[in-house]
């Protein structure tokens, strides 16, 4: 987990821009949820946030990392933080406008599989990923 750690941080800085996220360093390891909110603390995105730490075993069970982006100031890859221009980066890579919430889950292909507005419930973007093909191999192999 601590290698999975330091990964992710060197993965964050490793872009030719540090204002970048490279999310192709995730391709085929994790599934990706980034969340845009206006601010950490809106109602909005606190109710879902409260939804993420009550699940967060069937969080990893699916190996998903989520982004927590904001319109200003820093976000977070999990508890790791993200500058700025990372954050602004991710929002205008998503198109993101100001005062939207957004949810967008990528595969671990690195396709976009499902997009749409908070809020949503957790349960609903865990039924997506377990219908996924590389999700449902995910399962077989665990019951072996």
């Amino acid at each position: 987990m601590l290698v999975l750690v330091f990964g992710m941080m060197v993965s964050l800085a490793s872009g030719k821009d540090h204002g970048q996220v490279d999310l192709s360093a995730y391709q085929w390891k994790n599934r990706l949820l980034i969340l845009f909110a206006p601010s950490e603390d809106d109602r909005v995105y606190q109710s879902f946030k409260e939804q993420l730490q009550k699940r967060a075993q069937e969080i990893r069970d699916r190996n998903l990392l989520i982004f927590h982006v904001f319109e200003s100031g820093e976000g977070r890859l999990d508890d790791l933080s993200l500058n700025k221009e990372q954050a602004r980066s991710l929002r205008k890579r998503f198109s993101i406008k100001m005062g939207q919430f957004k949810l967008i889950l990528i595969g671990k292909d690195g396709e976009v599989k499902f997009q749409g507005e908070l809020p949503v419930e957790l349960s609903d973007i865990f039924s997506i990923i377990d219908a996924m093909p590389m999700r449902q191999r995910e399962i077989r192999e665990r019951s072996k």
